[in-house]
């Protein structure tokens, strides 16, 4: 009896220890950005976010890891289709997985999306090509392309950025100008889901839009435009300049324009008409005319 207790134990211990091998051997395994994906997806549908741009990106083209990071929360990597966030954003800090969205701050959440356009904007452009992409998407695509053949070539910075008015002219390399428009929009993408998770905050997702809402939103817009909170900047190139300044702000003239907030509250955001609308309007009133545009030729 005593006998076949402990070889009745013994395969119960090889179970659990053969168990918890597979389990290990999945987590060292998992790709984030391949495994976790749909689990994104329905974690943000669930809580009433933006998911369809997702769905856009093959999981396999993005690589995510975890990483102690010091200088920024994250970092995404075009070269290799790499996005590095910080560790707290993994499950119990561990960097094997992405934590789940409900458990993340508002800030967090938003960090992420930040970073998820960045792997949206790289797709469209270093993916499959616009004939594997959708209609949306190839909307995007040929938008960027325009603004980046002037709006975010020929540019005014703002070399301190506190003097707002102090500017100086600059024509960008691809990549500077690429940076720019990456991170310009990534910003406003970002401002956009934490200024709605903030707004529902009391309740348990994301909810309608009402006009107390909207209102309260164009308020939060107009204000985050005029301060200056949606400017993009790149890391120049040159390294003389780099040593000098190793972020460089757009000035305001050259900042989101009322037609790219469009386009990414309906495409990317998935918002409803009357949103997009406001967007484009406060944006459009919210510009800083006060300089002549540059011309492109």
């Amino acid at each position: 009896m005593q006998g076949t207790l402990k070889w009745v134990l013994g395969i119960l211990l090889l179970g659990i220890v053969m168990g918890l091998t597979r389990f290990a051997m999945s987590a060292e395994g998992t790709n984030p950005g391949t495994n976790a994906w749909p689990n994104l997806i329905e974690e943000a549908e669930g809580l009433g976010l933006p998911t369809n741009f997702l769905k856009e990106i093959d999981p396999n083209f993005v690589t995510v890891v975890f990483e102690d990071l010091r200088t920024y929360a994250a970092e995404y990597h075009p070269e290799d289709h790499r996005m590095i966030l910080n560790m707290r954003l993994s499950f119990n800090s561990a960097g094997g997985v992405l934590k789940s969205l409900d458990s993340m701050t508002h800030h967090d959440v938003s960090l992420l999306y930040h970073e998820l356009l960045h792997a949206y904007m790289d797709y469209l452009f270093n993916g499959p090509g616009p004939e594997a992409l959708s209609a949306n998407a190839n909307r995007v695509l040929t938008f960027a392309n325009q603004q980046l053949r002037c709006h975010y070539r020929f540019v005014r910075i703002n070399p301190v950025r506190q003097r707002r008015d102090a500017t100086e002219m600059r024509f960008l390399s691809k990549e500077d100008a690429w940076e720019v428009i990456n991170e310009t929009w990534a910003v406003f993408v970002g401002w956009h889901i934490w200024t709605k998770l903030e707004q529902h905050r009391e309740v348990e997702g994301i909810r309608a839009w009402t006009d107390p809402l909207m209102e309260d939103w164009a308020v939060r817009l107009a204000a985050a435009n005029t301060s200056g909170e949606l400017l993009g900047y790149y890391e120049p190139d040159d390294p003389e300049e780099r040593a000098i300044a190793r972020k460089r702000f757009i000035a305001p003239s050259h900042g989101l324009t009322p037609e790219g907030a469009k386009l990414l509250l309906e495409v990317v955001l998935e918002e409803p008409k009357d949103i997009i609308d406001e967007g484009g309007f406060v944006i459009k009133e919210t510009q800083d005319t006060s300089q002549e545009k540059l011309p492109c030729d």
